[in-house]
């Protein structure tokens, strides 16, 4: 069974899992893309150390994931 190609955005929690959305563009989800454009990622799908907003941070780095609640950081 071939599975659906899905976003390359890696999360930093733990460093193995991906975000579970499906491809948009140039390997991203429409989420990760987003960020892609705005700056907030690189195309490798780092977090910039120039965003500094701690919950923008956290959306970013855990969106797509299947995580449970109770196991995700907030603020």
């Amino acid at each position: 069974m071939q599975r659906k190609p899905q976003c390359s955005f890696l999360s930093s929690y733990g460093g193995v899992y991906r975000c579970q959305d499906p491809l948009y563009f140039m390997g991203f989800c429409e989420f990760h893309y987003t960020a892609y454009e705005r700056q907030e990622i690189n195309k490798l799908g780092h977090i910039s150390d120039k965003l500094d907003d701690q919950q923008r941070r956290l959306d970013i780095n855990f969106h797509g994931l299947s995580i449970p609640p109770e196991l995700k950081p907030s603020f």
